[in-house]
């Protein structure tokens, strides 16, 4: 039989299965997009754009000129705080607070900064052998170098940061409170 023949006996059947098969590719396509969602991927950085319109309420405290609660926009950083608070007093600690804050950090609702004044800032109680480690840029043999920390610990404070306070390193649970206590002299922002 030929080509002719063939399709002239089976037209129908031929006819029928184009069709079936281009029903089943139709229905596949439906599928497909029937369990696709119309909502945009949403990324973490937009998340974060999206948290920084809002308002931030932190407390400054210390050698400022004023003290107090200070109500400011998303994406704030510890300098607009202090010059909320009206700035430094002549008696701040500069050495000290450049030691242990970062002034461009982004704040956090509900954080506290703290500026230590001359009068009343301990005297360094660490040796001059143990210089401040960075928690939010020490690297990790830095961080390991640390009385009490060791290759976890250190890992677990890197990957937590960044951090607003110190404070928060037990707050994130990179640290318990009491090897805090031992490490806070050590330490900076």
């Amino acid at each position: 039989m030929d080509a002719a023949a063939i399709l002239r006996n089976y037209k129908i059947p031929i006819f029928l299965g184009g069709i079936s098969v281009l029903t089943i590719i139709v229905s596949i396509v439906l599928l497909v997009k029937s369990t696709q969602t119309p909502t945009p991927i949403e990324f973490s950085s937009d998340r974060v754009e999206a948290s920084s319109s809002a308002v931030l309420t932190v407390d400054v405290e210390g050698a400022v000129a004023s003290p107090g609660v200070y109500t400011l926009p998303g994406g704030a950083r510890v300098e607009d705080a202090i010059a909320a608070a009206g700035g430094l007093e002549r008696d701040a600690d500069d050495a000290l607070f450049a030691k242990t804050m970062n002034r461009a950090a982004k704040l956090v609702d509900g954080g506290k900064i703290y500026i230590p004044s001359l009068s009343s800032s301990p005297q360094s109680p660490q040796s001059p052998l143990s210089p401040l480690v960075s928690v939010n840029s020490g690297s990790q043999s830095e961080l390991d170098s640390l009385p009490g920390v060791g290759p976890v610990t250190a890992q677990k404070i890197i990957d937590n940061r960044p951090y607003q306070t110190l404070d928060d390193l037990v707050t994130k649970k990179a640290i318990g409170p009491s090897l805090y206590e031992k490490l806070k002299n050590n330490l900076s922002l």
